[in-house]
């Protein structure tokens, strides 16, 4: 993929010097405080991030999301040549955005670090914390993966505090690649203040503030610091005004997001044992206890040990030297968690997970995000986590938007079908192209075979709900279902005039057949009204 991806990219992308991020926990906070610091420093930064968010708010230039058309001209060069898989063909439209909006520096992430081999000006880069991913593979397999993202000749800087045989896997990397490995000296870093969940760090001079209490959102701190120190060194002229003012600009610097202190409500994108472990100590840190969780996990493979490790704030590795700490013993902030599949996963998984979880919570199964948010705003006396994957916490965050800052309110709702037929093989008929236009829409239809009476008198008018099956809805989503919140215009045989704004439905009307055919239309310039 690194050769086809150089292949992929023109001179102009070629000619941008890019700052690498590889490691399994910290690209993300570290990504955006060093590009904080380069445009503080006068530099046309570009941003990569990788994850769930759509890509035209991934690219990002000073600090800007991309303009669509820089992102539409990417796309298209890319489309002429050979497919590339979505790492890389992500990667590849950052970099073309970058070159023709004229970035001279640009900060990408790297999910896959043998992808810097296609970038062919790379002066700095970066490891960041290299923790257990839950899966098989280990400590140094995955240091040595990350390692791919060293250069000739280039600094590569590392997060403090990395485990020994990390450390020693990067050492023996750099020294077979003549790249300096540059390793923040934990004793440099000093907390100046703290309250609740946010603090002050010093490091080596430079004050950084924290989103979040803990020694890894420090750790990203010092790894910018020093990113800003080598690139200074490789001749960008980078002055201290810059990267004090760069660390104090960025918003988000760590997954970790409070949405609010009253109630508490803590989003976390983590979904590695070693993210759960660091979340679960900055919590103790800060003293939480009697909150519900909600977890919205991907995939099956770690989950045990994500779960053990959100409860006890250990490793794997770690937990096997205490032998003092049994599954749902322990002590931790959480009295109830909630298991819930994120969009675009199936529920059976969640509830596979939610039997791995009652060995360590009190756990629960919910079919939807927001029936998980109800039932866990109802059982908290603290507050809220949302955790598990980045989708579960984007997905979260709109949700619970909504809920606070749009007037929404949410209920539990029993969507019934009613099919009526005079042979059982026209129903039958009618119900296989109903379920077929609901598996279209990603909608999943349960038959209530043995309950057709019960679902027949809770859909009369009577105000009587005999279905236990409810999902939980926004007033806005729940309106939807609602016969007369619109009028539709659909006239067989007539013209198409576009779509209506609120149910998405076409408009088709022939005004021959009005008793007055005039009609007018409005739109801004440059907008279709020809």
């Amino acid at each position: 993929p690194a050769e086809e991806l150089r292949a992929a990219l023109p001179a102009a992308a070629q000619q941008v010097a890019y700052v690498g991020a590889a490691g399994t926990a910290g690209k993300t906070a570290s990504a955006a405080l060093i590009a904080a610091v380069l445009k503080a420093a006068g530099f046309v930064t570009g941003l990569y991030h990788a994850g769930c968010e759509p890509l035209a708010q991934r690219i990002r230039i000073n600090g800007n999301p991309v303009d669509a058309g820089l992102l539409c001209t990417a796309a298209e060069q890319l489309s002429s040549r050979k497919p590339l898989p979505r790492a890389a063909a992500e990667l590849a439209a950052a970099a073309i955005c970058f070159g023709a909006a004229g970035c001279r520096l640009a900060v990408v992430e790297l999910p896959d670090a043998g992808l810097a081999e296609a970038l062919a000006h790379m002066p700095v880069c970066v490891v960041t914390s290299i923790g257990p991913d839950g899966v098989s593979r280990s400590l140094e397999r995955s240091a040595a993966l990350a390692a791919g993202v060293m250069r000739e000749g280039a600094i590569c800087v590392t997060a403090p505090d990395q485990p020994k045989a990390v450390l020693s896997e990067l050492i023996v990397a750099a020294g077979r690649g003549d790249c300096e490995l540059v390793v923040p000296d934990p004793d440099d870093i000093t907390f100046l203040e703290a309250e609740k969940f946010t603090s002050k760090v010093d490091y080596g001079g430079y004050t950084a503030p924290l989103a979040f209490l803990g020694r890894h959102a420090a750790g990203n701190a010092a790894v910018a610091v020093e990113l800003a120190l080598a690139l200074w060194r490789k001749g960008f002229e980078i002055p201290d005004e810059a990267i004090l003012a760069g660390l104090a600009a960025v918003e988000n610097r760590s997954s970790i997001r409070v949405l609010s202190q009253k109630p508490l409500i803590i989003l976390d994108a983590c979904r590695t044992p070693q993210q759960a472990a660091a979340l679960l100590r900055v919590l103790n840190m800060a003293k939480v206890r009697h909150m519900s969780a909600v977890i919205g996990l991907t995939e099956e493979e770690g989950a045990e040990s994500f779960l053990a490790a959100l409860e006890t704030g250990l490793t794997s590795e770690e937990q096997k030297k205490d032998k003092s700490t049994m599954p749902g013993m322990g002590e931790n902030p959480f009295d109830k968690v909630f298991l819930v599949a994120p969009a675009g996963t199936e529920a059976a998984l969640a509830e596979r997970l939610t039997e791995k979880a009652r060995y360590h919570f009190d756990a629960v199964f919910c079919p939807t995000l927001a029936e998980a948010v109800e039932q866990a705003k109802a059982n908290s006396r603290r507050g809220l986590l949302v955790c598990g994957s980045e989708a579960i916490a984007l997905e979260a965050e709109k949700l619970l938007e909504d809920l606070q800052n749009h007037d929404e309110k949410m209920f539990m709702v029993t969507i019934l079908l009613v099919h009526t037929a005079p042979t059982k093989q026209k129903l039958e008929n009618i119900i296989y192209s109903v379920n077929g236009i609901a598996n279209a829409n990603n909608c999943n239809l349960i038959r209530l075979d043995y309950q057709q009476e019960q679902g027949f008198v809770s859909a009369l008018p009577l105000g009587v709900n005999q279905v236990e099956i409810q999902r939980g809805l926004t007033t806005s989503g729940t309106a939807i279902f609602l016969p007369f919140r619109s009028c539709e215009v659909f006239q067989p045989g007539g013209l198409y005039y576009g779509v209506n704004t609120q149910t998405k439905h076409i408009i088709l009307a022939d005004r021959k057949t009005l008793k007055c055919p005039n009609g007018i239309v409005l739109g801004t310039p440059g907008s279709g009204k020809s």
